[in-house]
């Protein structure tokens, strides 16, 4: 995790989904490496809720996020879901597990209780996506490759 701007004040969540398949190789680190390439300094979400409920802390909670519009860098803590593209049509898909439901609303009170503030949720997983969130073929193969070999490293497959 490294420093950010700082953000003045926290007024709000935003969640939306990470627009890939339900995977559970994906992780922070493979979400930084897509963020870097697109030039963002590392990857754009404060927190990450994985697959099987799993909260990965990415970025400083008081810094500005880089993942939406600015009105939401600035006042929001920008909350990254895995998931929300069918692995097969490579389109939009309500992909949300319990887990992370669980893991959400956990993380929702905690951020509540720890900043002192009623928080504004906006937890727009429905439907949203934009023309660089229809991935080709190509960036598919890409991600599956990345995620094969991701796996060898970390467990020796």
């Amino acid at each position: 995790m490294f420093p950010t701007v700082h953000r003045e004040k926290t007024t709000g969540l935003f969640v939306r989904y990470t627009h890939h398949p339900p995977d559970p190789r994906i992780d922070a680190t493979i979400i930084d490496a897509e963020h870097a390439k697109t030039g963002r300094f590392g990857i754009g979400w404060h927190y990450l809720v994985q697959v099987d409920g799993t909260i990965e802390l990415c970025r400083h909670p008081l810094t500005r996020g880089a993942v939406a519009r600015e009105n939401f860098t600035i006042s929001h803590i920008q909350i990254g879901v895995v998931g929300g593209r069918d692995r097969e049509t490579g389109k939009f898909s309500e992909t949300l597990t319990t887990a992370q439901r669980n893991a959400l609303e956990a993380l929702y009170q905690k951020l509540a209780d720890t900043l002192g503030v009623p928080l504004e949720i906006d937890e727009s997983l429905e439907k949203f996506t934009l023309l660089q969130h229809d991935q080709s073929e190509a960036a598919e193969v890409e991600l599956e490759d990345r995620l094969d070999r991701n796996e060898v490293m970390t467990t020796g497959g």
